[in-house]
């Protein structure tokens, strides 16, 4: 056989295994593709939390009360002749307290004075249901003044011992010597008693009326498909578990906030799993762009697909980046992200990524990934947590992120409220 037909053989021979490999290398990437828009999520489980403080809802609650004036009742000691001058009473605080699961503890406490001079305290305590509305991504908290009408005021122990100080402290020189102090103890629980009875529902409702809705708070969350949201109050937060429909795997188990956090900021936390389904979604909608070139750089026309999953373990954080033609590729970016916030943005460092594996053949450029798709994946989580809005008593807040963290597959995110500054109309 001449030389030449068997070079001529031999080249067709190369040319259909390469075609082989290459019809093989493309299968697989579309194996590939097809099984990472195949992914699902866990079932009915939390895959975001936020934790609000309480003291700073309760703050932000209390603060119009202090603009009320107070209201006067005489002070009487039944069975003597005495006048003691009067009590002043007004509306001294909100308070959110724990409760059981799926309602808001509330307590509303008047404050009791004498000449500017605080005594005691009359608390309200009252359970309510937060309406919440996953189609809007929304809960609503209120409670109108009519709601504490058939509550019965409470006076702990503790409040009713500071009374009857008070009460000695006002009889003449010498009065509790002749009485005794176990008739001016009795002498102090009827003044309560007739105080209670008698004079705080109409206090109660001069009070009261003025004010209208003691509480209205709706929380804006964060825009995720939401599925339900499970409201808790254990501790100090008012926490909302987040059952979203995205196909993304669990918080970790743990409380809601992270141990050793600042208590005085929300805290979002999501599965690192949202945060890369997070920026599926904003690929499949636009916002973050859906193609790149090979070096990693953003392009309408570029021949890569991107997608960005979650892989618990080492360099959790996945980047794929598929190429259908004209060569099929297909690369699989790992990093461990770090986390900082400043000046209310979020950054990523990745100082362990790496080129995980490749099919088919590409080059790709590992730094452009990260600071391109990797960032705005983060960028995209920023912008869902501080989308967490809040008003109360018609004053809206704004929320800023002060610090990111990863910890273990989940993601933490500290905001800051503030008022919304008012925008001037032209």
């Amino acid at each position: 056989m001449p030389t030449r037909l068997l070079l001529l053989l031999g080249l067709l021979s190369a040319l259909a295994s390469a075609s082989g490999c290459a019809t093989a290398a493309c299968k697989r990437v579309r194996d590939d593709r097809q099984e990472f828009l195949r992914r699902r999520g866990s079932g009915d489980a939390a895959q975001l939390v936020v934790a609000v403080p309480m003291a700073t809802l309760s703050q932000s609650l209390s603060w119009p009360l202090s603009k009320l004036p107070p209201v006067s009742v005489p002070l009487q000691v039944p069975g003597l002749d005495l006048g003691l001058g009067s009590l002043e009473i007004s509306l001294r605080s909100i308070q959110i307290v724990p409760a059981a699961e799926g309602q808001l503890g509330l307590r509303v406490s008047f404050a009791l004075a004498s000449r500017g001079r605080s005594i005691t305290a009359i608390d309200l305590d009252a359970t309510v249901v937060p309406q919440i509305l996953p189609q809007s991504n929304t809960v609503r908290l209120s409670l109108r003044a009519q709601d504490l009408v058939r509550i019965r005021p409470s006076l702990p122990p503790a409040e009713r011992a500071k009374f009857s100080a008070f009460l000695r402290n006002q009889l003449p020189g010498g009065a509790e010597a002749l009485l005794g102090r176990g008739r001016i103890d009795e002498a102090a629980e009827k003044v309560l008693a007739d105080l209670v009875e008698r004079h705080f529902p109409a206090v109660r409702d001069n009070l009261l009326t003025r004010v209208g809705t003691l509480v209205d708070v709706e929380i804006e969350l964060p825009p995720v498909p939401l599925q339900r949201v499970v409201l808790r109050s254990p501790g100090q937060d008012l926490e909302l578990w987040l059952h979203t429909t995205l196909p993304a795997a669990p918080l970790a188990a743990g409380p809601a906030r992270l141990p050793g956090s600042d208590a005085r900021l929300v805290q979002v936390r999501m599965s690192g799993s949202v945060a890369a389904e997070l920026a599926n979604q904003g690929i499949a909608r636009g916002q973050i762009p859906a193609r790149y070139d090979e070096s990693g750089e953003a392009s309408p026309t570029g021949e890569f697909e991107a997608g960005v999953g979650w892989q618990s373990g080492p360099r959790p954080l996945r980047i794929h980046a598929w190429k259908q033609k004209p060569v099929c590729a297909h690369v699989e970016f790992a990093a461990t992200p770090r986390l900082s916030a400043e000046r209310g943005e979020i950054s990523i460092a990745v100082p362990d990524a790496k080129v995980e594996q490749v099919t088919g053949a590409a080059k790709a450029k590992l730094a452009f990934w990260f600071s391109g798709l990797g960032r705005q994946t983060f960028a995209f989580s920023q912008a869902i947590a501080g989308a967490t809005e809040f008003d109360l008593l018609g004053v809206d807040y704004e929320a800023t992120p002060l610090r990111a963290a990863t910890v273990g597959d989940d993601l933490f995110i500290d905001l800051s409220l503030a008022p919304s500054k008012p925008t001037r109309k032209p």
